[in-house]
């Protein structure tokens, strides 16, 4: 039997309507031929609640390490190479960044970081994403026609042909989940405070 190398690549995705994640497993056999199959997509509908794409960009990446945690467990690979593919530029940045981020971003982000390895996490654009079709969603020939179940077209080049992504960063949208230092009172210390001030004054 020929023997392959082996590696999952794990695409999330969101929109306004939804966000989704899916698996694919690239086997690469020692001739140089390549197959891409899907082994797992999920999708999920965006709550009713106004909730900013990052978020739910960041939602969708839980669901990815989720996914790619129990995969992992039932292929019984602890060792196989992973990548963790999302066009989101700010999430990449909310991952790999070691800053005080706000609980919502902070208790995903830790998630991601106990299910996955940070240094795993890639960008991809948007054309180049396959589960932008979950997130987006599409007609029935449409799906019979897409990358969809065989992953993008890349996956079946050696890894130095691979996309590589420039990565423009948000700065504003990517502080804006920075946890703010809040500093409180009650009016007992309060009223301690500013006897202690007159104190000094008189």
């Amino acid at each position: 039997m020929e023997e392959s190398n082996l590696s999952i690549h794990t695409f999330v995705d969101a929109s306004k309507t939804a966000y989704a994640a899916c698996i694919f497993l690239r086997s690469e056999y020692s001739r140089g031929s390549v197959t891409v199959q899907l082994l797992q997509a999920r999708s999920r509908i965006a709550p009713m609640k106004t909730i900013t794409i990052p978020r739910l960009e960041l939602m969708a990446a839980v669901i990815a390490a989720r996914f790619f945690s129990s995969m992992k467990q039932a292929l019984k690979l602890p060792y196989i190479k992973t990548y963790f593919w999302t066009d989101s530029s700010t999430v990449l940045i909310w991952i790999t960044r070691r800053e005080q981020w706000s609980v919502f971003v902070a208790n995903r982000i830790s998630e991601i970081r106990k299910l996955t390895t940070s240094e795993d996490w890639l960008h991809i654009s948007t054309d180049q994403n396959p589960v932008d079709i979950l997130s987006r969603g599409c007609g029935p020939k449409q799906l019979q026609k897409c990358k969809w179940w065989q992953g993008s077209a890349w996956l079946q080049n050696p890894k130095e042909h691979w996309p590589k992504s420039a990565v423009n960063i948000d700065e504003k949208e990517v502080e804006i989940e920075k946890r703010k230092s809040v500093i409180s009172a009650n009016n007992t210390e309060l009223e301690s405070i500013s006897l202690q001030l007159a104190r000094r004054i008189s």
